[in-house]
């Protein structure tokens, strides 16, 4: 038996917006295009990589579009890519998600003969290579929006058939997920060679042997999905008693979203921190692959400075902002999406807890406070009783725990020290 190579992506989400972006850099007309198109740029580099490395085939594990949005375009753009596959004998195989389940299919648009759409029930179909069969794909589409059965069970390999056999699947591997929830046990019972994943948006390969992977999308679409996006190219190669995988990642996506930490550790001037500012930036901008087009980054800045006071100022954030809005007119662009306060007064807090006045007494009792953390709880319950008992309030409010409530300590303690050491 020969090698065989394809490209697994899924969650395509075409023509999806991109969460609190969007409206923040509309006003930007450039910016505002490049956010649009990200999705279909991806899809156009997924084409264009299919084109270059001709694998035998592409699968497209689910979410391709958002059924939700209506996006007529988004469907289009799908059958006009798969067009350009067929005219080099590339077939693409396409299970549906909860996002883009059977039922959101359009009907009335006509798809290459290089196409297969899997159904609600597993299918099996045969990938040939010059007149011989190379591989068996097994697939099954989510019926619905809200399908919740574990849709692994249905999957069996072919035991007449000695090729590769790969399985096709929208699925999650968490059991508190409600869309097709399935275990790694269940996939690998099918005793079937390799699993390309969808639904989960982060790259992963969670067996060798059998290969299953999840290639996770090709455009990140917020905050919480950084680092680049793209697709998976895998060779599998015959081996005595199985297979031996290179599940090569191939990034498509143009905008990259990232978190870029600013220490300000002995910054005493505003000049400082908008320099040290502009420098994480242009460290963010070198350490990114170079297709991508755009870095929309996620500021936190942080460390004890003498600029604490100043950068809680109303717009002392923003005008730090402007300061780098020249970047965003470079190659790759870099964008803030905003930009978190994490920073502390210059002075170690400990110096206050040793003094014998009131700056003193608020260091100590902000100090007992985090180190005991029920009676903080209590006290914090009892002060705030009257806004979250209030019946008009308390369906849509929820008493802070945990990390919020330390947040809020910790802003508390800076701002009584700042004025008392002012007063």
């Amino acid at each position: 038996m020969d090698a065989v190579r394809y490209v697994h992506a899924a969650d395509l989400h075409l023509d999806v917006a991109f969460k609190g972006a969007v409206s923040q850099f509309e006003d930007v007309s450039r910016s505002g295009r490049q956010l649009w198109e990200a999705t279909f740029t991806a899809l156009e580099r997924l084409v264009r990589l299919c084109e270059r490395e001709r694998p035998d085939f592409v699968v497209l594990a689910g979410d391709i579009y958002n059924e939700e949005d209506h996006s007529l375009r988004a469907q289009f753009a799908l059958r006009d890519a798969c067009k350009r596959l067929e005219a080099h004998g590339i077939s693409v195989f396409i299970a549906h998600g909860n996002h883009d389940p059977l039922t959101s299919r359009l009907a009335a648009l006509e798809w290459p003969s290089n196409v297969v759409f899997f159904g609600s029930d597993v299918e099996a179909h045969p990938v040939f290579r010059n007149g011989q069969q190379i591989a068996l794909v097994h697939g099954i589409s989510h019926a619905s929006s809200a399908e919740g059965r574990n849709l692994a069970r249905f999957f069996r390999r072919n035991a007449a058939n000695s090729c590769f056999q790969l399985g096709v699947l929208h699925c999650s591997l968490d059991d508190s997920d409600r869309y097709a929830p399935c275990s790694k046990s269940d996939l690998v019972s099918t005793g079937l060679d390799a699993w390309a994943l969808g639904h989960v948006h982060k790259r992963q390969i969670v067996s060798k042997s059998p290969l299953i992977a999840y290639s996770g999308n090709i455009q990140g679409l917020h905050i919480n999905e950084q680092g680049p996006k793209g697709c998976n190219l895998v060779t599998a190669t015959p081996v005595e008693g199985g297979w031996d995988f290179e599940a090569d990642f191939r990034h498509l996506g143009p905008v990259q979203w990232e978190t870029v930490e600013v220490d300000l550790c002995g910054a005493k001037t505003m000049d400082e921190v908008a320099r040290l500012l502009e420098r994480a930036l242009l460290r963010a901008r070198e350490n990114v692959a170079p297709e991508c087009q755009v870095i929309i980054a996620r500021v936190i800045l942080q460390g004890n400075t003498d600029m604490d006071g100043s950068l809680h100022k109303t717009d002392a954030l923003q005008i730090l902002a402007d300061q780098a809005s020249f970047l965003t007119s470079q190659v790759p662009a870099v964008w803030i999406k905003d930009i978190r306060l994490q920073t502390r007064p210059a002075c170690n807090p400990e110096n206050y807890i040793e003094r014998d006045d009131l700056v003193g007494e608020v260091a100590r009792i902000c100090r007992n406070m985090a180190s005991d953390r029920e009676k903080f709880e209590e006290f914090a319950k009892n002060r705030l009783a009257s806004l979250f008992d209030n019946p008009r309030l308390n369906k849509l409010l929820t008493m802070p725990r945990d990390e919020m409530l330390e947040k809020i300590l910790a802003e508390a303690e800076r701002i009584c020290l700042e004025r008392l050491e002012k007063s």
